[in-house]
């Protein structure tokens, strides 16, 4: 009996091990697991998988035609340049509302401009300064978007020689409107105070001019004031614009009212007119004292230039508005420009480098009856 049970026990532990390696059998009722290397299954609610697409059958090249290809001739046709692009509306900044771009620069014959930040302009005169007049022109543009636009500009000059100084200050505004694509509406109004002090005779008169004036000092020393000078201006402008190179530009400016306070005993040279400004005295015809004029304005890539007629009471004075030449550079507007012509330019080169077009494909197979 002794012997009898250590054999059972070591029986019923060598039968639970055997247990123990061998794979438990799932309860009832539970999934089953799947074979080793066998794919699994997915799980409940899983959408199945798309069947594999058939192949596509080979295309039908037998009504294919080759793609259109551009030749020189068109290409040129599409070069941005300002006679294909479209009218620039603010282009013009002398006699519109409108001022140069933040880092736009015109340097012309009569003026110089720089867009010293959005919106502001300020200039000089270069005639005047080599006539050793300096002076200073400010324009501020007051409205960003719509057809209406307003702004407002002073001028201030100054002349100082040893036996007289004169002083002109200038304040305005300007109203412009885009009345349709091709057309533009401007109408300004300035107020001039000017004032001269001194003695001015013939002995006296190449002091106006730098270069003649041996004997000017920088501080003047004469006697008290010999002329005040107020009066009102208007302008009136329109210009059509055909492209970005080419508008007509109309304008009529002149003097509707002046004040005038002067000693008899001043000396007015008698050559431009000025002997009869000086009479001017309250309401002013502007037949009397204002001008019109009509000009061609041409705009290239950086070159304007402008060339026309007109008529005015002091004769030559419309010359002022007819005739312009001055070259622009920078501001954003040109550098899209450029942008857009350095890759017209790079199409052109590929195009001359580019092999003969290909021969045209062959016809399709006419199907036997």
């Amino acid at each position: 009996m002794s012997c009898i049970l250590p054999l059972v026990l070591f029986g019923s532990l060598a039968r639970a091990a055997e247990e123990s390696d061998s794979p438990a059998e799932p309860a009832p009722g539970a999934p089953a697991e799947p074979a080793p290397g066998a794919p699994a299954e997915p799980a409940p609610g899983t959408p199945a998988e798309p069947a594999p697409a058939a192949p596509l059958p080979p295309p039908d090249l037998s009504t294919a035609v080759r793609a259109p290809t551009i030749d020189k001739k068109e290409l040129r046709r599409l070069k941005p340049s300002p006679f294909h692009l479209p009218a620039h509306p603010r282009a013009q900044v002398d006699f519109t509302a409108y001022t140069l771009e933040f880092g736009e620069v015109k340097l012309g014959v009569s003026n110089i401009t720089v867009g010293i930040i959005p919106h502001v302009q300020a200039g000089t005169s270069v005639l005047l300064d080599v006539l050793g007049i300096p002076n200073v022109q400010a324009k501020v543009h007051v409205t960003e978007k719509g057809p209406w636009d307003l702004a407002g500009w002073v001028e201030y000059d100054r002349l100082v020689r040893s036996d007289f100084d004169a002083t002109l200050l200038t304040g305005g505004g300007i109203f412009s409107y885009q009345a349709a694509p091709p057309l533009g509406l401007h109408l300004g109004a300035s107020y001039t105070s000017g004032e001269i002090s001194g003695d001015i005779s013939l002995d006296t008169i190449d002091q106006l001019l730098w270069f003649l004036d041996s004997g000017a000092e920088a501080v003047p020393d004469h006697g008290g004031s010999q002329l005040k000078v107020q009066t009102v201006n208007a302008r009136l402008a329109a210009d059509i614009r055909f492209n970005r190179r080419d508008a007509i530009v109309f304008q009529a400016s002149g003097t509707i009212h002046s004040k005038l306070d002067r000693d008899e005993a001043l000396f007015v040279p008698s050559f431009l007119g000025l002997e009869d400004a000086m009479e001017l005295d309250g309401f002013v015809n502007p037949f009397e004292a204002g001008m019109a004029s009509v000009a061609w304005q041409f705009t290239w890539e950086n070159w304007e230039a402008r060339v026309g007629a007109g008529l005015s009471s002091i004769p030559g004075a419309w010359i002022l508005n007819t005739w312009e030449l001055s070259y622009r550079f920078g501001g954003p507007t040109r550098g899209r420009e450029g942008r857009m012509l350095e890759t017209w330019e790079k199409n052109a080169d590929d195009l001359d480098a580019a092999a003969p077009p290909p021969a045209p494909l062959p016809a399709p197979p006419v199907p036997k009856p």
